[in-house]
């Protein structure tokens, strides 16, 4: 299921991609991971901030080095832009080497599906 939805998003097919990651999260729902790829997913691809927040909440609560990564800091920009995204530039070493291996990770899983 997080294979499908990380490939549907990859293919900007977010919609269908979020319904992949709520089965896994059905299936899975401790995986700091899977939460984290959500959030990701549910900003970048369908603009839905406050339910990222949630997913990223999710996340932190789970893994605490992934917390560090995802900290999302609310700011007031515009009446139509609430918050901002998750701030990753400048995060300390030990959560710049878990991002790195999570991606490692993803990317071995989608080079098994060919």
């Amino acid at each position: 299921m997080a294979i499908k939805a990380d490939l549907l998003a990859f293919e900007s097919r977010y919609e269908e991609a979020d319904h992949y990651y709520e089965k896994a999260l059905q299936l899975n729902p401790t995986n700091a991971n899977l939460w984290a790829f959500k959030g990701i997913n549910l900003s970048g691809g369908l603009n839905r901030d406050e339910d990222a927040r949630k997913a990223w909440e999710n996340a932190k609560r789970l893994d605490p080095v992934l917390a560090d990564a995802l900290e999302v800091e609310i700011t007031e920009k515009d009446e139509n832009e609430e918050y901002s995204s998750p701030i990753l530039c400048g995060m300390p070493d030990n959560v710049r080497d878990k991002i790195k291996q999570l991606m490692r990770k993803q990317k071995e899983q989608l080079d098994g599906c060919k």
